[in-house]
């Protein structure tokens, strides 16, 4: 994770999760790449980090969609959503698990870099626009200097 996304998050927690503990935590792409930083650092006990891949790898717990069995306080997916063939579909497709936030960041800029694929980059009105398809309420959506956070609650 490059660290943008990592202060995005980490300002994420801080301002929405902080005073509630216990929190159960699943990252949707959680799958640690060569040498980069996950998120899991950033969700230390009592925090309840859980995390998901549709591949098994270095921080991935479950292994698809299929198999999370439970639904989670927060769902955080950060640098995935450009990867992902019809996003629309895949945000609406996580509303079943969580029960309080969800937390997506995703480049607004940067080079092609298929994993496999590489599709979109996203903007405030893209953001809202995809959290306003899924039925997602809107929090906060803010563009840094590379990425942008979209923030939703149940």
């Amino acid at each position: 994770m490059h660290q943008n996304s990592l202060i995005l998050m980490r300002y994420f927690r801080d301002k929405y999760l902080l005073d509630i503990p216990g929190l159960t935590v699943l990252d949707v792409g959680s799958m640690r790449h060569k040498r980069q930083r996950t998120y899991r650092r950033l969700f230390p006990d009592p925090f309840k980090y859980t995390g998901m891949d549709i591949v098994a790898g270095q921080n991935v717990d479950i292994v698809g969609f299929d198999n999370i069995k439970k639904q989670y306080d927060v769902v955080i997916s950060g640098q995935v959503m450009e990867h992902v063939k019809r996003p629309w579909e895949w945000l609406s497709s996580l509303t079943k698990y969580f029960s309080k936030y969800i937390c997506i960041i995703a480049p607004n800029t940067s080079k092609e870099h298929k994993y496999p694929i590489d599709t979109y980059r996203y903007f405030p009105d893209g953001m809202r626009d995809l959290f306003e398809y899924a039925n997602i309420n809107i929090v906060e959506i803010l563009k840094s200097n590379t990425d942008t956070i979209g923030i939703g609650a149940k």
